[in-house]
Parts: C-alpha cells; structure tokens; sequence
C-alpha cells in the first residue's frame, strides 16, 4: 500500500525536518561549548591560577551560545522554513507560467 503524498504532507514534514535539525545543531554547539570550556578552565587554573582568564571566553561564546538558543526555537525555525516554503512554491508558480506562455 503506497500512500501519495499531499503539498500538506511535504510542507509539515519539512517543517519537522527543519526544527531537529535546528535542535541537533543546539546541542553539539552547546556539547563543544561545555567541553572546550571545562579545558579551557582547568588550563586556566592549571598554569595561572593568580590571572583568571576563563569567565571572559565563557561569557563570549555564551553570547553567541545564547543567539543559536533563540534562532533555534522551533517557532523561529518554523516561521523561516515557511518563508522558503513560500518562495520556492512561488519559483515555480512562475516557472510553470512561463512554460505555458512558451508553448
């Protein structure tokens, strides 16, 4: 049993699509951003523990770590993945009517 599948179908699906990838990509920014900063702690406290450096790089990747957050919300990511749903329905739209105008 094949079930076709509807322009709703596809746009959900893609929607879907959109906000884990969006999530996946969170979680290794934020895996690298725990990882790298432990080091960068305990390299900080091992060689100079008089001169703290560390909360300066936590502090700056936080920033952005805090700007992926956001982006990534699944209405955020939504509401992009509809903007190119949009763009690419009207391409072809346009494509199709220049076909016909063509024949």
């Amino acid at each position: 049993m094949s079930k076709d599948l509807t322009l709703e179908d596809f746009k959900e699906a893609f929607k879907e699509l959109r906000v884990s990838r969006a999530r996946r990509d969170f979680f290794n920014h934020l895996t690298a951003y725990i990882i790298v900063n432990a080091f960068l702690i305990f390299i900080n406290l091992w060689t100079s523990p008089g001169a703290i450096w560390f909360p300066f790089v936590l502090a700056g990747w936080g920033v952005g770590l805090a700007f992926h957050y956001f982006a990534s919300r699944p209405s955020s990511v939504i509401e992009e993945a509809e903007k190119e749903l949009a763009s690419i329905e009207y391409y072809a739209r346009r494509q199709k009517k220049k076909s016909a105008e063509q024949q």
